[in-house]
This record gives C-alpha cells, sequence and structure tokens, in this order.
C-alpha cells in the first residue's frame, strides 16, 4: 500500500478519542441509533398489524419453520469479525480487506449449505413448500457476506446516522415489497421476499454510506487476535441462537405450523418494542467502550448512566406488557390471534429485565473477554434448551415459561462472572436498576387493580388509557422515592440523550474527587476498583 493510500485509509477510518468532538459524536450517535430503531419499531409494527390482517398464521408458521434453521446459520455469516473489527484498538487496510474476504466466502458457504438443507427440512416438517422457502432465504446470506465490514465499519468510527437512515429505508422498502405481494395474493412468498430484499437493500445502502474498496488479501496482514476474537464471539452466538431458536423448532415439530405462527407473533411482539430499544443502545454501548477499554472511571461512568437510562425505559415497558397482554394482542393482532395472549403474558414477564440483563455483553467484548463470553452463551444456551424440553408437555406456554425461568435462574450467576475483572461490578449494576424496579412494581399493583374494576376494554381506547394511567403511576412511584427526583433529573441531564458521557467529558479525562464521592455514595458501589 502506498503512502497516499495509507493515509487516505486513515482518514476514512478516523474515529474522535476524546475531549468535545468524541462527547458530540457519541451523543449525537445514540440520539440517531434511537431514532431510527423507533422509526424502524413502528414501521415493523404497522406491517405486523397490515400483514396479520392480510395472511393466516399458517404463513407465519411456515416462514418460522424455515428462520428457526437459518438463525442458526446466521450466527456464522461474519465468524463475529464485525465485533473484532469495532473492538481492536488498530486497523489497517490489509486486516480489513482480509477479513472482507473471510466474511465474503463464509457469506457463499453459508448461502450454499442452507441450500443443501432445503429437502431435509421439508421432510421433517413433511411439507414440501419449505424446500422453496429454504432455498429463497439462502439468497440473503450472500448479501450480508459481502457487506459485514462495511457495516463493521460504519459502528466503528460512529457513523449512526448513516446506519439509522439504511435501516429505515431498508425496512420501509422491504415492508413496502411485502405488502403489495400479500395485497396481490401470493401468500407466504409475501413474508420471504421481505426478509431477502430487507438483507438486499441493507447490504446496498452500508457500500453507498461506507465507500471502502477491499483489496487483495494477505496471510501476514496480523489478523490472528482478531480471527481467535472472532471465533469466541461466534461460538457465543451459536450455542445463545441455537437455543433461542430451539423453542421454535420443538412448537414446529409438536404442534404444527398453526400454533408455531401463534407462538412466533406472540414473540415477535414482545420482542419488537424491548429490541428497537436495547438494540441501538448495545450497537453505541460496545463502539463507545471499546474506545474507553484503557480508561477504568469513564468506562464505569458511561456503563452506570446508559444502564439507568434504558432500565428507566424497558423495565416499566415490560411490566405494562405483562399486565395487559389481552388487550394489546386484541389491538395489535386482532381477534383471530387471541391464541396468543398467554405466549405474549409470560414471554413478557421474562422480557421486562432482559434489555438491562442483555448490557453486560458490552461489557465483556469491550474488555476483550471473548473467551469468557463464549462460556457464559454456551451455560445459557444448556440451561434454556433443558427447560425447553421440560416444557414441552405443558404446550406453547410451557415452552415459552423456560425462558422466563432461565431468566431467574441465571440473572445472578450471569452478572458476576460478567463483570469480574472489568470495572464494572454487580453492586453498581443493581444499584442503577433498584429505584426502576421498585416504581415498576408499585405500577403493576396499582394497574392490576385497575384492571379488575373492568373500567377499560381490550379496545384501542382502553389501551391507551390504560397506558397514560401505567405511566404516570410509575413516574409518581419514582420521584416519591428517597432520591428519585435527583435521580431522574441527573439521568436527563447527564445521558443527554441516551448516553452518559457529557458530563463525564465535561470535567475532563478524570472525575473531580468530589464527584466521585457523590456518585459514590449514591451507588454505594461506583467507588470500586479492580
Amino acid at each position: 500500500m502506498t503512502a497516499d493510500s495509507s493515509d487516505n485509509f486513515s482518514r476514512l477510518i478516523a474515529t474522535p478519542t476524546e475531549g468535545e468532538e468524541f462527547k458530540t459524536t457519541t451523543v449525537r450517535g445514540g440520539a440517531y441509533a434511537m431514532a431510527g430503531e423507533g422509526i424502524d419499531f413502528f414501521l415493523r409494527l404497522a406491517s405486523a398489524v397490515v400483514l396479520a390482517r392480510l395472511l393466516v398464521p399458517e404463513y407465519f408458521g411456515l416462514l418460522s419453520m424455515v428462520t428457526a434453521v437459518t438463525t442458526i446459520a446466521e450466527r456464522f455469516k461474519d465468524l463475529g469479525l464485525s465485533h473484532a473489527t469495532i473492538q481492536s484498538p488498530t486497523l489497517t487496510n490489509s486486516q480489513l480487506s482480509t477479513l472482507f474476504w473471510v466474511n465474503a466466502s463464509v457469506g457463499a458457504l453459508i448461502a450454499a449449505s442452507v441450500a443443501a438443507l432445503a429437502i431435509p427440512v421439508a421432510m421433517f416438517y413433511e411439507d414440501q413448500r419449505l424446500s422453496y422457502i429454504t432455498l429463497a432465504i439462502a439468497t440473503s446470506f450472500l448479501w450480508s457476506g459481502a457487506s459485514n465490514q462495511h457495516h463493521a465499519l460504519l459502528r466503528r468510527t460512529m457513523r449512526f446516522r448513516q446506519i439509522a437512515i439504511i435501516q429505515v429505508s431498508a425496512s420501509f422498502l422491504s415492508i413496502l415489497v411485502a405488502v403489495i405481494m400479500a395485497i396481490q395474493g401470493m401468500g407466504y412468498w409475501s413474508l420471504v421476499a421481505r426478509e431477502v430484499s430487507r438483507s438486499a437493500f441493507m447490504s446496498l445502502g452500508a457500500w453507498i454510506c461506507f465507500p471502502w474498496i477491499p483489496g487483495a488479501p494477505s496471510r501476514t496482514s496480523g489478523v490472528g487476535r482478531m480471527l481467535k476474537f472472532g471465533a469466541d464471539i461466534t461460538g457465543f452466538n451459536i450455542a445463545f441462537f441455537i437455543s433461542q431458536s430451539m423453542d421454535q423448532v420443538l412448537i414446529g415439530r409438536f404442534f404444527g405450523a398453526h400454533t408455531l405462527g401463534v407462538y412466533r407473533q406472540g414473540y415477535q411482539l414482545v420482542l419488537a418494542p424491548m429490541t428497537q430499544i436495547s438494540y441501538p443502545v448495545r450497537t453505541v454501548t460496545e463502539s463507545t467502550l471499546s474506545r474507553l477499554q484503557h480508561d477504568p472511571e469513564g468506562f464505569r461512568w458511561y456503563y452506570r448512566n446508559i444502564l439507568k437510562a434504558v432500565t428507566v425505559v424497558t423495565l416499566p415497558l415490560g411490566l405494562f406488557m405483562a399486565v395487559f397482554a389481552e388487550e394489546i394482542v386484541t389491538v395489535v393482532l386482532g381477534e383471530k390471534w387471541l391464541d396468543a395472549i398467554p405466549i405474549f403474558r409470560v414471554l413478557a414477564m421474562a422480557a421486562f429485565i432482559h434489555p438491562a440483563s442483555g448490557l453486560t455483553g458490552p461489557v465483556l467484548t469491550s474488555c476483550g473477554l471473548s473467551r469468557r463470553f463464549f462460556w457464559l452463551g454456551l451455560l445459557t444456551s444448556i440451561v434454556l434448551i433443558l427447560l425447553f424440553v421440560a416444557g414441552i408437555p405443558y404446550g406453547p406456554v410451557g415452552v415459552a415459561s423456560a425462558h422466563l425461568w432461565a431468566m431467574c435462574l441465571l440473572l445472578v450467576p450471569r452478572m458476576y462472572w460478567s463483570f469480574r475483572g472489568t470495572p464494572v461490578t454487580v453492586g453498581l449494576f443493581l444499584s442503577s436498576i433498584a429505584k426502576p424496579l421498585a416504581a415498576g412494581f408499585v405500577m403493576v399493583i396499582v394497574s392490576i387493580a385497575f384492571k379488575s374494576t373492568h373500567a377499560t376494554g381490550p379496545d384501542a381506547a382502553g389501551l391507551i388509557i390504560n397506558l397514560v394511567l401505567s405511566a404516570l403511576t410509575y413516574l409518581g412511584a419514582f420521584l416519591l422515592m428517597p432520591g428519585g427526583r435527583a435521580e431522574l433529573v441527573g439521568l436527563i441531564v447527564n445521558v443527554a440523550g441516551p448516553l452518559g458521557l457529557s458530563r463525564y467529558l465535561k470535567v475532563g479525562s478524570k472525575l473531580s474527587r468530589s464527584e466521585q464521592g457523590s456518585t459514590s455514595r449514591s451507588t454505594g458501589t461506583d467507588d470500586d476498583r479492580t
């Protein structure tokens, strides 16, 4: 590589790492990521409402039978190299080019492997339609393999505005394709087209927004450490997502396409709002903590604030969905989906703490503890699969309950194992979620009491009234707790959108001693050292 091309590459991947520019980039990046996920959520919600009325549950079940298998292959698609690109302190064009060709080759190999499974999948479920669906879904891996590193570079350089534009555009266009095809009577193919076209639009957008052209691969590029890091991430993803897909595999095998379609829609209805909030936060958090991996005080400051911000929103949301499951399913999906209500309620009970516990992962990956990340995923997967199997005699609700039992059994061990040897502690985590948790349970008690009066019905107007009442109850309980008002105001000021670096960066690269003291008194654990 010439000196000029090396300089051009350095400028292309340059990211501010300190001072006001880093603060501005981080805050704006978080705002863009949250806005993009918010718009994407409403697009997906609207498409769920429309497609649930245009298509029958069986069609959703057919797609789930295939995606339950391809989701496992999805974990192989980048070998964890996107995370390695983001986490690596330094990066050369030669390294990146080598990683690109590894990803592209793996994408092509996975596409071929999934296509080869078309007939076995159809035979397993005893439905010939699945072979053609599997062949179509396989093409999406070609698109992702050709753009994984471009997406990783967008995240590494914190270009979250472009990421948001890509995401929203791809979702809108793919949903438009699906709705038009459904109106034209093309049935389950409209759902297949939505999945495949979104991959194509995402890939095209990444190349447009990050115009990097890979060079030839090199055996001497020094990617050994990155490949090892990526292998650990891939191992975690494979183990975790096998377990996450196993519930759909078991339900499809033992209870059929209709029941699986009902289960999948209930699952997606719970997962959608949580994912739309937690995914952009995890994305920004991983990128930011990777830049702060050598600054323990800044690391703790950022993590505490982002954890509080996530919990304040997602914890009451999950509890609200559990209490008002009947109203939500009826309004969003319609009368023919009422069988999804008990499934939705159980999954919501399991999901209310999930976004907060999911923030343990970025701590491990940003600190380079990829091997521990893998073992953690393997343990979680084994426990979850065993619970799925135990729940089969109790039907779809019994299988869904495995998520709740796994969360209860593994939350504290996961935190301890994730935080050991990092700037974060279990005490910091628990103190950060204490007030939202207490206010959330007050909200649940009041909401259940109000619901028992039957003052509202399972319709849109009743759902809105319940939402407003629950939100006011939660906010009131939070503000009435000792220190609640100060903490909420502090979040608004310090988080600066969804992020917590602004106050830290305003006072320089280290917190003042007086500020450390006040923070330690409020959390009880913040002054811990590792």
